[in-house]
């Protein structure tokens, strides 16, 4: 944590700032604005400068690309302001999508980053935006270290472990109870604040019964270079049909990196414990442990971004940097 020096805001838009238009809720320019004159009057001197992101969206329209400009954003604010600590506000549809990007493409940053938003926006009777916007100051205002976390509803939550869970209630994040590894990585890895990369768009494929192969072929043959495989439990998956294992030595021989997560709540992959499991690890699937699929989904597609040949990407897939494996 950087002493001295202020708390810098990057404003992106989201339900906290959005404003009741004939089609609905939709993002309203002038939000850091409106924030800053409201911080003034509640007595809170150490906030700004803020970022507005032109135009504000509403989340749902965050790629990776906007992760880099919200990135982008948090490194100015840091070494050109000097910021002790940076708020981001952000939709929470894609938040924790968001917070992992930032978890890797922010990797080293000394100083914390918060994320924060609203289920309801910060104007409206009851609204959870304000208890958000100033609990993630007053944790920002108290020096926590250096790194990514979502701020929401009361609870701190690491954004390699923050899943949205629910909609319809103010208390939507949730800490994924996933089996994780601390362990330190063995090597630098080939990016961090410093040189921020444009992630590579990878696909997510969720495993069902009567999933059809055809579809991971679509992606291979459309070039993505990124697969994340959702598999059951801890990694199984319809191995005994030949069309998937043939879909997957494809995806291996045109230098598609598949990567395999579970689809339970608090699973993780855990190849070798079954005979499916291990002949996914055969075709060239790589495990992705407990991580979710926000954090690998980020990771993969910078690990990509970051110009790593195939077989690099498989092996930092299988580190964890974060304590996210």
């Amino acid at each position: 944590m950087k002493a001295g020096g202020k708390i810098g805001v990057v404003v992106t838009g989201g339900t906290i700032g959005m404003q009741a238009g004939d089609a609905g809720l939709a993002p309203a320019a002038g939000l850091a604005a409106r924030l800053r004159e409201t911080l003034c009057a509640h007595g809170r001197r150490d906030v700004g400068p803020f970022v507005e992101l032109a135009p504000l969206i509403d989340s749902a329209n965050a790629g990776p690309e906007f992760w880099v400009r919200v990135a982008a954003a948090v490194v100015s604010l840091v070494e050109e302001s000097d910021c002790r600590g940076v708020l981001v506000l952000h939709g929470t549809d894609t938040m924790a999508y968001t917070a992992a990007g930032l978890a890797f493409l922010l990797l080293g940053l000394p100083v914390p980053v918060v994320l924060t938003g609203a289920m309801h926006p910060i104007g409206v009777a009851g609204s959870d935006g304000w208890d958000n916007l100033s609990g993630a100051l007053d944790l920002l205002a108290g020096g926590p270290p250096a790194g990514i976390t979502v701020y929401f509803a009361g609870r701190q939550i690491p954004a390699v472990h923050c899943s949205k869970w629910r909609t319809r209630t103010t208390d939507a994040f949730t800490r994924t109870l996933r089996p994780t590894s601390d362990g330190p990585a063995p090597a630098q890895p080939p990016w961090s604040y410093r040189k921020l990369v444009a992630p590579a768009r990878v696909a997510v494929l969720p495993l069902h019964p009567g999933f059809e192969p055809t579809a991971l072929e679509a992606l291979v043959a459309a070039g993505v270079p990124g697969c994340v495989l959702e598999c059951y439990g801890s990694g199984t998956a319809p191995v005994a049909d030949l069309r998937f294992i043939a879909a997957l030595e494809l995806a291996r021989s045109r230098n598609t990196v598949v990567v395999a997560t579970s689809q339970c709540p608090e699973g993780a992959v855990a190849f070798g414990h079954y005979a499916t499991d291990h002949r996914l690890k055969t075709a060239g699937v790589v495990s992705g442990g407990g991580m979710t699929r926000e954090v690998a989904l980020a990771k993969l597609g910078i690990l990509l971004g970051a110009g790593l040949p195939a077989a690099a990407c498989r092996d930092w897939m299988g580190v964890s940097v974060l304590g996210e494996i």
